[in-house]
């Protein structure tokens, strides 16, 4: 069942490379392939749900890397949120003719939502459980209001290195690799103590004197 299930992916992104385009309908589909609907149906509902399959099963594979190696565990929330997009960006490659095709030309992953919300949903909680775990360690500061909501900029970080990643032309993808190192950084340094407190602080005295 997984075998068909893998060769159903994989016969989806060579029709996309080679046409350029969705297939129409499970129909069209599954005779260029020639099997069946009823077989195609014993694995996914629609055409849509297999293209979220695809995503999906690389941030699956992902995690199931991550959560096998002894070292992830013993990682700081930043080297776990670095591993998390080293590892990603090492697996895309396995489908990045596929990647490019479809989304190169769009301004963004956040553009094609609907394929991606598998994908992000085991993103974002994978992201989350980090984050809660960096907060008990005081890794990074819980500010009010606004700490619940540090998850979704690492997807707004995952959309610009996914962008960088698509143009990158240099030896060993070295330019994706400098861009998840300052684009994490950068984050973990603004969500710990830095300039930020001094401005947040700044702003809750400035509500309190009602200067302004």
């Amino acid at each position: 069942m997984v075998k068909k299930r893998n060769t159903f992916l994989k016969k989806y992104i060579e029709f996309e490379l080679i046409h350029g385009r969705s297939p129409n309908s499970v129909f069209e589909f599954c005779k260029e392939n020639k099997t069946d609907e009823s077989s195609f149906y014993e694995h996914f509902n629609s055409l849509k749900q297999l293209k979220k399959a695809i995503l999906a099963d690389q941030i699956n594979g992902t995690l199931a890397l991550l959560d096998d190696s002894e070292d992830y565990q013993n990682y700081s929330a930043r080297e776990k949120v670095l591993a998390l997009f080293f590892t990603q960006f090492e697996q895309f490659k396995s489908i990045r003719s596929y990647l490019i095709e479809k989304y190169q030309d769009k301004k963004g992953v956040i553009d094609n939502a609907k394929d991606w919300d598998d994908f992000f949903n085991q993103f974002q909680a994978r992201i989350e459980g980090i984050l809660v775990e960096a907060k008990q360690k005081e890794e990074v500061q819980d500010r009010p209001y606004i700490g619940e909501h540090y998850a979704k900029g690492f997807k707004l970080a995952f959309t610009y290195v996914f962008r960088v990643w698509l143009k990158d032309e240099s030896q060993g993808f070295e330019t994706t690799d400098a861009a998840i190192e300052k684009t994490i950084n950068l984050a973990f340094d603004m969500l710990g103590v830095s300039p930020l407190d001094s401005l947040l602080d700044f702003g809750r005295f400035a509500i309190k004197t009602k200067v302004f």
